[in-house]
């Protein structure tokens, strides 16, 4: 059985690896942004990447609230071990393919063709964050509820108010995807 403190330092560790991604996708998805001489598509992908910098930024002042008042109880601590190693694979790909836009940066492209080649993997990205981001608000919607004292049930709030705004904007940005797929194929 593992230690509740063990898994905290799990989920915190967890929150640092979402942030980093976050940081990765917006430096992505900026670099997309700034690359294509499409303004549809170049919409999007600013928007993408000003949200996923927001979120890190957020997921950084979350982890205090996190330290404050941890969950109870994480549900299905096995799963939380395996979201790391998904969350380094996504890191490491982010950071793959921002050297890849960077390198046809340099020869003057136009990343439309590239952001759509490349539509399914960020697809992806955003589909990974709804799961985890969903995993975490799983272990703090308990205790919203309960009869904790009103401190800790009022930051349990407003960290489960904080990801459920970064999960909705996650399936935003794969409804987002979605429009420049169809966008594409016409």
């Amino acid at each position: 059985m593992r230690s509740s403190s063990n898994t905290n330092d799990h989920l915190l560790r967890l929150i640092d690896m979402m942030s980093e991604l976050e940081r990765y996708l917006a430096i992505l998805y900026g670099i997309a942004a700034s690359g294509t001489n499409e303004a549809f598509i170049s919409t999007i992908m600013r928007k993408i990447s000003i949200e996923s910098a927001m979120h890190n930024y957020i997921l950084i002042t979350l982890k205090e609230l996190i330290r404050e008042c941890p969950p109870r109880k994480v549900f299905d601590a096995e799963t939380l071990i395996s979201l790391e190693g998904s969350i380094e694979e996504a890191i490491t790909h982010a950071r793959s393919l921002i050297d890849y836009f960077s390198s046809m940066e340099k020869v003057h492209f136009n990343a439309a063709n590239v952001v759509i080649e490349k539509l399914g993997e960020l697809e992806n990205y955003e589909d990974n964050a709804v799961r985890i981001y969903s995993f975490l608000l799983r272990s703090y919607l308990p205790i919203t509820s309960t009869k904790t004292d009103a401190k800790h049930r009022s930051i349990s709030k407003l960290i489960v108010k904080l990801l459920k705004g970064i999960s909705d904007d996650e399936k935003h940005h794969g409804e987002l995807l979605q429009i420049i797929k169809e966008y594409s194929t016409k």
